[in-house]
């Protein structure tokens, strides 16, 4: 080989690994969500139910699989894993959490790359070939975006996503009709009716990635009391997960106080705040005891004073 020759072959070589690398770093944060099967089960029960609740303890992954799961739908490109529901069109989505400010650091940075540095949006799970015009911002809130234009690349067509909070009130998840709707972190009641009546007409779906630190709440009982044919609850827990260590998983659990300890690290809705003991019932519950005949039985009765004994 001549000396022209190995130089080709050579540059031919760098832009191959360049093209390469530039593919990748498209789908880098993506490409990282391997999920583990409680996240898996929550995807596919997608393809079944329109109500979908990851109840999960904290930083075990639940943002991360939700803002996953958006890409896949806005994208059109599902993993060959994928059970759950695909759309076979652009989708329009509404994504929320509590404020904008933790929707924008939390769901956006997920989805877009850091919300303080604009050159590098595109570098989330939503890669920047996949934008087809640049974000729009939100006024009012630093370094927000409003919402996203997507390229779905089996239709060619555009998935829209846009980004609300929960303190906007219920009137301002009125939009039109979507498809798709994520909330991360658990909204109040009316906002995710609201969220819910948007998907009615497209037969779309609502999902919802939260640890459940509000108890008993209407939207927590919903899925736990009240599922249904439409609603799903996946609980994902501490030891469902293998990117923490076992002994980090001890110093995790110790560090929590018996009222939350449950909810923070396996999704079991934390004790109201209205229980005469705010402790978990394996902390004061014993076997069942033989009382011997001789002992004494007492009575009690607490009529009180909305409910007078006759």
């Amino acid at each position: 080989m001549s000396d022209d020759e190995e130089i080709r072959a050579l540059l031919a070589a760098k832009a191959r690994l360049t093209e390469t690398l530039r593919k990748r770093e498209q789908f880098t944060s993506l490409e990282r969500y391997a999920p583990y099967q409680k996240q898996r089960d929550f995807h596919a029960a997608g393809a079944k139910y329109r109500e979908r609740l990851l109840s999960a303890g904290n930083q075990l992954g639940k943002t991360f699989c939700g803002a996953a799961e958006a890409t896949y739908h806005l994208t059109g490109h599902y993993p060959e894993w994928w059970q759950g529901r695909r759309f076979t069109h652009p989708v329009s989505m509404l994504a929320g959490s509590v404020s904008a400010d933790l929707t924008r650091d939390g769901m956006q940075k997920l989805l877009m790359g850091p919300p303080e540095i604009e050159e590098d949006w595109g570098s989330g799970m939503i890669p920047k070939a996949a934008i087809v015009s640049w974000p729009k911002r939100k006024s009012g809130v630093k370094d927000a975006i409003d919402a996203v234009v997507i390229k779905h690349k089996p239709t060619g067509g555009n998935s829209v996503i846009r980004f609300k909070s929960f303190d906007q009130g219920r009137a301002k998840w009125q939009a039109s009709t979507v498809d798709l709707v994520w909330l991360d972190e658990e909204p109040p009641k009316d906002v995710y009716q609201e969220a819910l009546t948007r998907t009615n007409a497209t037969n779309g779906m609502v999902y919802m990635t939260f640890t459940p630190l509000n108890g008993m709440s209407d939207v927590v009982a919903s899925f736990f009391m009240d599922p249904g044919v439409d609603r799903f609850v996946t609980m994902m827990e501490i030891d469902d997960v293998t990117h923490i260590s076992e002994a980090k998983k001890a110093q995790i659990i110790a560090s929590y106080d018996d009222a939350t300890r449950d909810a923070r690290t396996k999704g079991i809705p934390v004790l109201g705040s209205g229980l005469v003991f705010p402790v978990p019932d394996a902390a004061i519950v014993v076997e069942p005891l033989r009382i011997p005949a001789h002992l004494p039985r007492p009575g009690a009765l607490d009529p009180g004073c909305e409910h007078p004994t006759p």
